[in-house]
Parts: C-alpha cells; structure tokens; sequence
C-alpha cells in the first residue's frame, strides 16, 4: 500500500546506514548538514511549484501524509538521495586513493 515509502527504505535508507557507517571516518557532520539543507530548500520549492503546476502529482492512497501539500516520504527522499550521492562518492573516492 505504501510502495513509496516501502522503496524508499528498500533502496535509500538502508544503504544509507550501511554506507554512513563505512564513511563515518570521512563524514564531516557539519558540511553534510549544510549541503542536506541547501539541497533540501531547493528540492521543496522546485517540487511545490511542480505539483501546483500540475506538472507532476501524488495518489493520496499511496502515501503515509501529506505535510504543506507534499508527502511525508518527499521529504524523506529530500534527505536521504543527496546524503546517499554524499556517501557513494565518499565511497568511491576511498577506493580510488587505494588503487
């Protein structure tokens, strides 16, 4: 019923943990929250000014709630992509100054 969220957790959330934890040594916190934000205020204008111009829109069946006329899991999405792009690259970047 809620695939959305289900995805989410499946395919972001977890690899997430998993990667955050690898990471952890290259993580600085205070960098990461400042992207997260910067990249968090853009993607709820850009997807606000999507919905109320029809561009795009949400079965409100399949979502947990909505929250300023977007999912709850939006949000989430919000944060977990651009920390999970954050952490592959951090990934990758660790095993290329190994090879």
């Amino acid at each position: 019923m809620y695939l959305y969220v289900e995805l989410l957790t499946v395919f972001v959330v977890v690899p997430n943990i998993i990667l955050f934890y690898i990471n952890r040594k290259q993580l600085r916190l205070k960098t990461v929250l400042l992207s997260l934000l910067i990249l968090f205020i853009i993607a709820i204008v850009w997807d606000q000014i999507s919905v109320r111009l029809g561009i795009w829109s949400f079965s409100q069946n399949e979502i947990v709630g909505s929250f300023l006329g977007l999912p709850v899991e939006e949000y989430l999405f919000f944060i977990f992509v651009p920390l999970l792009s954050i952490n592959i690259y951090l990934l990758v970047e660790k095993a290329w100054k190994r090879a």
